[in-house]
């Protein structure tokens, strides 16, 4: 057995596995090659005969001494390069992946074994020089080249190069390459914060394997545009240098490799990200990873998000926090910080948390043995909204807590409770908010009674969004803005955000001009002071007339699905507790859904197509009143008429969806609302007739069995048979009489003067477009007259 030795240090070497390696191991000239193979013997053995043929480049002794320095090694230390993490990395881009031997080589992009490309080039001189270009753009220079194969043939190609060895591109200068990609990371790694990193992302790091999940440029310029930043501002940022440490992973984890879990990150252990690789695709903190980059000392994920910690893991990164760390561990809130958010979090330093301590006279022990005292401490010391230091102004936001804080802006300066928020500690942002250092822990304030109504207090507390949509409602603004008692769940900026989509609008601006804003609106409002001690699981009454559902976990309060991140915010008239969800009181739609007397009229919707016209995404929200009959009533039917066999023959009736809005009157009309005579239908031209409206109101002489049956986009009159629109009958009037008969003044006139009058008097059959007196006066001005 040969031995090699590397500055003293002896490396036995296994026997040859393949003609390939029986080549190395005869030359003396590649000891260093062979040892190496020898260490990582998974590239041994995949080179053995059976696996080629393989195309490889194979550097001598003296080329592997000559790569010393480029890889940041000490000659005295050159035994190193045999136990780096990327040696098999590097050996496996020496062989290139080839389906037959290439002997010379030949001018071109080759991929290797390891996966990344490499490229040959070949001088015009005489004779030529072929070089094998890597990371360094000199490449090496193949000296001499050989067919290597087994005893009845030659399947191999062994060439030699003695200047350096073949480097792949490490993770940085793949990078730093890709400038319309990933340049503003780039940009970030060359920052003085992270030189360490920028190391380690490169040649000379040990041999360090590395996985980055790396933000685009378009992910950067989005995270500048919602912070309302610039790219220098970043670059500038103290916490610039963690926010890059939470993309990047020790070692190398390929998308085929993940596992679903969390994950360590160079930010520390407190920043885990969170990895799940699904059937197709993996994401990380719930943002997709787009494509997958090869490197030579590890892998780059592309991602369209920057990534960032939460507040807890932000608080957890510096040793400054443990005693908060330690503090909202004790008070079991460590879920609801690490939850979506956003938050303001004024962090008190452990010399805060000492001082105040030293106040109360409690040790920290004392202090978390009452966890609801101390969980609501803490809550004080948290704001429900993101509020950067440069967005900050006088005002008192409710706390997490529902007590409020008083926050003092005086040119740039700013102070919470009169203790100042330090520009150099502050705005350390968290994927769910921002941390502000303060010097000293924030006292509750004992109960002061209110002296703000409730839309004051929904402007004080950043729900901007709420007050827009109450402008647009004045009624209700005013009854909220007066002396009686309410309750007010108030969703987020960010809550009606979310809601533009779910209710089909294209913007904010289309929520705010719906039709039934009001009555979402009112559904967020209950007609009596609820604190939220009072919010038990069952329902509570709202003011829109249909009942909000409440459930109750733990310490958390949802109501309808939206959870109360703030609550007992105290109004001179009422309560108001913060939500994170625009409430949406049950539909038309889901209303029928819900009562079994409705399961037949449900199908018959779904069959016509109508469902959707009666839930909530719709565009412009449009009101409607469904005269409904009920299971019984269509049983009627199906059983008076001979043409309709079944249930299915009638769900299968050519004229269903005809019949179904036949039973549909635009606009929400209560009993009340009902006058006798005629009234339009979504049927294009049968009416409804009302007889008894005020008493006992009759729709085409059938009687409402039960009226007044809410909804939140209409309301539902249950009725005890279904009605059936009238047969078309044969028209009896010309075109000029129907004119007359429409009160069509100004169009009767026009005619007559251009000589037409007599045209549509006649038999032959013509459509005409008829326009309204209103019209014809319109066009006065548009016509010049």
């Amino acid at each position: 057995m040969r031995m090699f030795a590397v500055a003293g240090v002896f490396l036995p070497l296994a026997a040859a596995q393949s003609a390939v390696f029986t080549h190395i191991e005869a030359s003396a000239d590649h000891t260093t090659l062979e040892s190496a193979l020898n260490k990582v013997t998974a590239v041994k053995d995949a080179l053995a005969d059976a696996n080629g043929p393989f195309t490889m480049v194979a550097p001598t002794d003296a080329a592997f001494t000559a790569a010393l320095p480029e890889l940041g090694i000490a000659a005295a230390d050159a035994a190193t390069l045999l136990d780096r993490a990327d040696l098999g990395e590097i050996l496996k881009y020496h062989v290139l992946s080839t389906t037959a031997k290439v002997n010379p080589l030949t001018a071109g992009d080759m991929t290797t074994v390891q996966g990344m490309t490499a490229t040959v080039t070949v001088s015009t001189d005489t004779p030529p020089v072929t070089k094998v270009v890597g990371s360094n753009s000199d490449g090496v220079t193949i000296s001499s080249s050989a067919d290597v194969g087994t005893t009845n043939s030659e399947e191999h190609a062994v060439h030699v190069c003695t200047d350096r060895i073949l480097l792949p591109k490490p993770v940085y200068q793949v990078a730093s390459e890709a400038t319309s990609t990933f340049s503003t990371l780039v940009a970030a790694l060359d920052t003085a914060g992270l030189a360490d990193v920028k190391t380690g992302l490169g040649l000379q790091n040990g041999g360090a394997l590395h996985t980055v999940f790396a933000p685009t440029n378009d992910a950067f310029a989005a995270y500048l545009a919602a912070r309302g930043i610039d790219s220098d501002t970043l670059l500038a940022d103290g916490e610039l240098a963690n926010i890059v440490k939470y993309h990047i992973l020790a070692g190398k984890v390929m998308a085929a490799d993940v596992a679903t879990g969390e994950v360590d990150t160079l930010y520390g252990a407190a920043g885990k990200l969170s990895l799940v690789k699904g059937t197709s695709t993996v994401t990380v903190d719930g943002v997709t990873v787009a494509s997958e980059v090869l490197a030579g000392n590890g892998v780059i994920h592309q991602i369209p998000s920057v990534l960032m910690p939460n507040v807890v893991e932000v608080a957890k990164g510096s040793s400054d926090f443990s005693n908060l760390v330690e503090a909202v561990g004790a008070a079991e809130l460590v879920d609801t910080l690490t939850g979506a958010g956003p938050f303001t979090v004024f962090a008190p330093t452990n010399a805060a948390f000492d001082a105040y301590l030293a106040k109360v006279g409690k040790t920290m022990d004392e202090l978390k043995a009452d966890k609801d005292a101390l969980a609501a401490l803490l809550k004080y010391h948290v704001l429900p909204t993101e509020v950067m230091l440069g967005d900050a102004t006088t005002s008192t936001p409710a706390s997490v807590e529902g007590s409020t804080l008083d926050l003092v802006k005086t040119g740039a300066d700013l102070t919470v409770n009169g203790v100042a928020v330090a520009a150099g500690t502050a705005n350390k942002q968290a994927g769910n908010g921002v941390v502000h250092v303060i010097g000293e822990v924030l006292e509750i304030p004992a109960a002061s009674t209110p002296t703000k109504n409730v839309v004051e207090l929904a402007v004080d507390n950043s729900l901007a969004n709420l007050v827009s949509a109450l402008e647009e409602v004045p009624a209700l603004k005013t009854l909220l803005e007066g002396a009686d008692k309410h309750t007010v769940f108030g969703p987020t900026d960010t809550a009606f955000a979310a809601a533009v989509s779910a209710l089909g609008e294209d913007d904010l601006a289309g929520v705010l001009g719906r039709a039934d804003l009001a009555e979402i609106l009112e559904y967020h409002v209950v007609v009596e002071e609820t604190k939220a001690e009072a919010l038990v699981a069952g329902d509570v009454m709202s003011f829109q007339g249909t009942n909000i559902p409440v459930t109750v976990d733990g310490a958390k309060k949802m109501v309808d699905g939206a959870e109360v991140t703030t609550a007992d915010v105290m109004a001179t008239n009422g309560v108001l507790h913060v939500i994170n969800q625009v409430m949406l009181p049950p539909s038309v739609a889901e209303t029928l859904g819900a009562d079994n007397d409705f399961s037949i009229l449900v199908e018959a919707l779904e069959a016509a197509q109508l469902t959707a016209t009666f839930g909530w995404a719709n565009k412009g929200g449009a009101m409607h009143t469904v005269f409904a009959p009920t299971d019984a009533a269509f049983q009627a039917l199906i059983d008076g008429d001979a043409s309709i066999e079944n249930k299915a023959a009638l769900l299968a009736l050519p004229n269903l969806a005809d019949i179904l809005k036949y039973h549909v009157v635009s606009g929400k009309v209560m009993a009340a609302g009902l006058t006798d005579g005629e009234v339009d239908t979504l049927h294009s031209t049968a009416k409804l007739t009302v007889t008894g409206a005020g008493s006992a109101p009759m729709i085409n002489d059938n009687a409402v069995a039960t009226a007044d049956m809410p909804a939140g986009n209409g309301v539902i009159h249950k009725i005890g048979a279904v009605l059936m629109p009238p047969a078309s009958s044969s028209p009896t009037m010309n075109l000029i009489e129907l004119a007359a008969d429409k009160s069509l003044a100004n169009l009767a006139t026009a005619l007559e003067t251009a000589q037409l009058k007599a045209a549509l008097e006649g038999a032959e059959k013509y459509t005409v477009f008829g326009p309204t007196d209103a019209a014809f006066a319109a066009a006065v001005t548009a016509l010049g007259e």
